[in-house]
């Protein structure tokens, strides 16, 4: 009886574990004065790299303006090697600048609400180097 019980217990958890969406890796590069793909579709879990190409330095930045408090502390909580500070809108949501041709900056997409977000890299904006995460459910 015992034994029936953990198999039917291990069952559940293999089928639960199977219908989940198993997180991804999108990478984003960074080669002259273009995002490719400008356009990434990613879950709440999925990463992505931005790997630098051509043309750099580059970086990434999330536009702010658009966001509510709650969606910029998620976002800036995401990006690693950000300020160590207090959170504040006047803290830009940029990570470093890469250099190096295949330098890779790595952002765990957080618990966003499904929408658009903008982001650009902060030297290239008035070339036009712009992006877009949208997130799905």
């Amino acid at each position: 009886m015992l034994m029936k019980a953990v198999t039917t217990l291990v069952l559940a958890i293999l089928v639960s574990s199977a219908r989940e969406t198993p997180m991804e890796r999108a990478e984003v590069r960074l080669n002259n004065n273009r995002f490719l793909p400008a356009l990434v579709t990613a879950r709440a879990g999925d990463t992505l790299a931005f790997i630098n190409g051509r043309g750099g330095p580059h970086n990434v930045q999330f536009a702010d303006d658009s966001l509510s408090d709650a969606a910029h502390r998620l976002i800036d909580a995401a990006m690693p090697e950000r300020p160590k500070v207090a959170w504040s809108r006047d803290v830009p949501l940029a990570g470093p600048l890469l250099v190096l041709e295949g330098d890779t900056y790595k952002v765990a997409v957080p618990d966003l609400p499904p929408g658009r977000y903008r982001f650009f890299c902060t030297p290239h904006v008035g070339g036009g180097m712009r992006g877009e995460l949208v997130v799905v459910r």
